[in-house]
């Protein structure tokens, strides 16, 4: 692999005086915020077995007993978590150490060449998270109907236990979806991803039923970010870059484990590297496997390394670059661009309402805001807040109103691109020559959910001379349809391909 200094990507290590005394400061506030939990489960415990013993009192047993095993467990889950973290902390550090220009050694899995996927730590997590949820809210669906008789208003707290069955289903779901598919893994062909070359490797699963619909492959660069802290903390994944790719039934062989998934996309010349610049803030690369089968469908993700090392190509090589030198594209069986050829040129029409679901939930915020800041406005509240809420009200109707109206329509032909925007079809109508053209290119501009959710691309036209984008048609969904929409404009309008990350062809 070679030793190339990567100190740049990853934060350097401070020092080890000062990270143990942190390290135990910290374990001793855990432990300081855990103890009264602790003591209070023991002490209700004890209550519990001593009326089990004597069998004095007249309040129900279960009560204390089902208080003592929350609290106690509350507690000393805390010490042992915390106990248990700062020990891989520990042997992290020393990983760490050993490998300071080599970042990609500093996880177990990734120094074998083998990625574990998430699917058997969020199966304990949501069992762990379902569970504490429903020790909880158990008192609140005993009580509730009790008190349901003096005042009704009470039913509502029934949507805690209620919360609790769904999470219950979730992490029997996932323990399904384990059962089904096994203990999978992402086996590399090199370590790391390099940027510039590709990322090639098998994914090793169990499929018990038949993969008619085929496979599902995404490979993401997303912006990780964390903000706020304790029950206001809230992390935001952006969605900088991702290629897509289908593989039928035939291209999926039999494996040590069941199924071997081969796996093969090309990282961008300019794309971000895997970079963990704080606790709360990095790069993360994600590969997902999704398929529709009998049962439970099967997703897995991977989070898989990408560094720019010395096998990056010191500039990006232009026919690598382009979209067919990867996977050639064929024209998407559904489309929701029209596309007509005609005697003067190749119409692409972008009709109105194409994203009826993204519109729909811009619409619903839209009302939501705009009933808040009505509420707002007749209250004693000072006026700022409903003139901040009113703005960000103004803001998502602009949005919906783009969404549900606005059309695009490009003409290309004879040399020349016309662009025609506007609600309904309306809109002045512009006129670029095609030798103005310096590329034409796909960006991330919106998505829906977080990484493994749905992003939406405009498609932008680059001029020689102007620094700014003039987008020719917005919110695609599908990638697919988008890539294969600026190949044919590149086609028709002689543009050169060009890579662009954040958003730029795949």
């Amino acid at each position: 692999m070679g030793h190339f200094p990567a100190l740049h990507l990853w934060p350097a290590l401070p020092d080890n005086v000062r990270m143990d005394r942190t390290s135990k400061l910290g374990i001793a506030f855990v432990f300081v915020f855990a103890m009264p939990f602790a003591g209070f489960g023991l002490f209700a415990l004890s209550a519990a077995i001593r009326q089990m013993i004597t069998r004095i009192g007249d309040k129900p047993v279960w009560l204390p007993l089902l208080f003592g095993v929350v609290f106690s467990g509350i507690g000393f889950g805390l010490m042992g978590v915390v106990l248990y973290g700062n020990r891989l902390y520990q042997r992290d550090q020393r990983r760490q150490a050993e490998h300071l220009s080599e970042p990609w050694l500093w996880r177990e899995d990734w120094a074998q060449g083998r990625v574990l996927s998430k699917t058997r730590g969020n199966m304990i997590a949501g069992w762990v998270f379902a569970i504490l949820w429903n020790l909880v809210s158990a008192p609140v669906a005993y009580f509730v109907p009790r008190e349901a008789a003096k005042n009704p208003a009470v039913y509502i707290g029934l949507v805690f236990p209620v919360i609790g069955v769904f999470l219950l289903i979730h992490a029997i779901r996932q323990t399904l979806a384990y059962r089904e598919f096994g203990k999978t893994c992402f086996e590399m062909a090199t370590v790391p991803g390099v940027i510039g070359r590709e990322i090639k490797g098998v994914i090793q699963a169990r499929f018990p039923h038949s993969t008619n619909h085929g496979i599902h492959l995404r490979l993401s660069c997303v912006h990780r970010v964390t903000t706020g802290s304790g029950n206001s903390q809230s992390t935001n994944e952006s969605i900088l870059w991702r290629d897509e790719a289908d593989l039928s039934s035939g291209q999926i062989c039999p494996g040590p484990v069941g199924t071997t998934i081969p796996v093969a996309f090309r990282i961008p010349w300019d794309a971000q590297a895997t970079e963990k610049r704080s606790p709360r803030d990095g790069i993360v690369w994600l590969l997902e496997a999704l398929a529709d089968v009998p049962g439970v469908d099967y997703h897995d993700i991977f989070e898989v390394p990408i560094f720019r090392t010395q096998q990056t190509p010191a500039q990006p090589d232009p026919q690598s670059e382009v979209f067919a030198a990867v996977r050639p594209r064929t024209r998407p069986d559904v489309m929701t661009v029209e596309v007509r050829a005609s005697a003067t040129g190749t119409e692409f029409y972008f009709p109105a309402a194409r994203n009826k679901g993204f519109a729909g939930t811009t619409s619903g915020f839209f009302l939501v805001f705009a009933g808040g800041t009505y509420l707002l406005a007749h209250t004693h509240i000072p006026i700022i807040f409903a003139l901040g809420c009113g703005l960000f009200s103004l803001l998502l109707l602009y949005f919906t109103v783009q969404m549900w109206l606005v059309t695009s329509r490009v003409m290309i032909g004879g040399g020349l691109l016309k662009l025609q925007n506007g609600l309904l079809g309306s809109g002045k109508v512009q006129q670029f020559s095609c030798t103005e053209i310096e590329s034409i290119t796909t960006k991330i501009t919106a998505q829906q959910g977080g990484a493994t959710g749905i992003p939406y691309y405009d498609i932008q036209m680059a001029l020689r001379g102007r620094t700014m984008n003039i987008a020719l048609g917005r919110t695609l969904r599908n990638k697919h349809e988008a890539d294969w929409l600026v190949e044919e404009m590149q086609r028709l309008a002689g543009a050169k391909p060009k890579g662009m990350f954040a958003g730029g062809a795949g």
